[in-house]
């Protein structure tokens, strides 16, 4: 009697084994080889639910970019927190977990590789970070708004918040800091935003 396989499951735990894969050894060190090995399954397996390599880091980047926008999103609609709030929220949440780390590590060294290949896989990346940026920019906005901060060019802000998020998220890798004192210097920085 043949095996029923829910393409649908079986395709997630593809993305999960995959993502595992691509942490460990990087983009351009992974091959679908190791992919398959991890999953357990023939490299042929893969080819029914991923076209190549790209599709997959695709995917696994992408849905890792829609969490942390809905992420940042659910803090930009608390009405209880105010701006220095939400963005030491935001911050918080996607420097001290490890799979939001892993996301932003990833599509450094993404950006760098595929950047000098003109893939198209990275101008599908880019609209998900724009969404992120689009999304911190509303919060400035909505701060500038309700007076909370000073009159900024709240693109240029968010650039900001996202590149030291970014950066915190490399530098965390090398564990050589203490991630609390760096939190605390970080919301040193947000405070001076006041009016």
């Amino acid at each position: 009697m043949p095996r029923i396989i829910d393409h649908e499951f079986r395709k997630q735990e593809i993305l999960e084994k995959s993502r595992d894969v691509f942490e460990k050894h990087g983009y351009r060190n992974t091959n679908l080889l190791e992919i398959a090995k991890n999953c357990n399954i023939g490299r042929t397996t893969i080819y029914q639910y991923f076209k190549n390599k790209d599709e997959i880091f695709y995917e696994i980047l992408s849905n890792s970019l829609k969490e942390i926008n809905s992420q940042i999103e659910s803090i930009r609609q608390d009405n209880k927190l105010k701006f220095k709030e939400k963005i030491k929220e935001i911050i918080y949440r996607l420097t001290t977990n490890e799979k939001n780390t892993n996301t932003f590590v990833l599509l450094l060294e993404v950006w760098i590789v595929l950047k000098r290949e003109n893939n198209k896989t990275l101008d599908k990346i880019k609209y998900y970070i724009r969404n992120i940026k689009d999304t911190l920019t509303d919060i400035i906005d909505d701060a500038i708004e309700a007076k909370e901060i000073k009159v900024i060019d709240s693109k240029i802000l968010a650039v900001n918040i996202y590149t030291l998020i970014e950066t915190f998220a490399l530098e965390r890798t090398s564990y050589e800091l203490d991630t609390k004192k760096k939190i605390e210097s970080i919301h040193l920085l947000i405070d001076s935003l006041g009016i």
